[in-house]
């Protein structure tokens, strides 16, 4: 499962991973205490960005729906698709 959110300058991505930097360390002092989040653009994207907490907005919960909604819809057509191209493979057997 990836949780979406909106960074606050509304660049879109999916959330990959947390870290959290405690303060003391020698990674907080260099990047910054707390939680930092890593992500990607999108789910077909190579690039992974890195920001602190202060620079994400999550989703609201109604936005969260429309969106796993929306991917739902989406699989479950290509999932009909694939449905109708076995059929036409094996003659109507689903069996084979």
């Amino acid at each position: 499962m990836h949780f979406e959110f909106c960074i606050l300058n509304c660049f879109d991505g999916i959330i990959l991973g947390l870290y959290y930097y405690p303060s003391g360390t020698e990674l907080a002092e260099q990047f910054g205490g707390g939680w930092r989040y890593a992500l990607m653009p999108n789910k077909n994207s190579e690039e992974l960005f890195h920001f602190q907490e202060s620079q994400i907005q999550l989703l609201s919960p109604q936005e969260l729906f429309s969106h796993i909604r929306a991917e739902i819809d989406f699989y479950q057509q290509q999932i009909a698709i694939l449905q109708q191209q076995l059929a036409a493979v094996t003659g109507g057997f689903t069996n084979v």
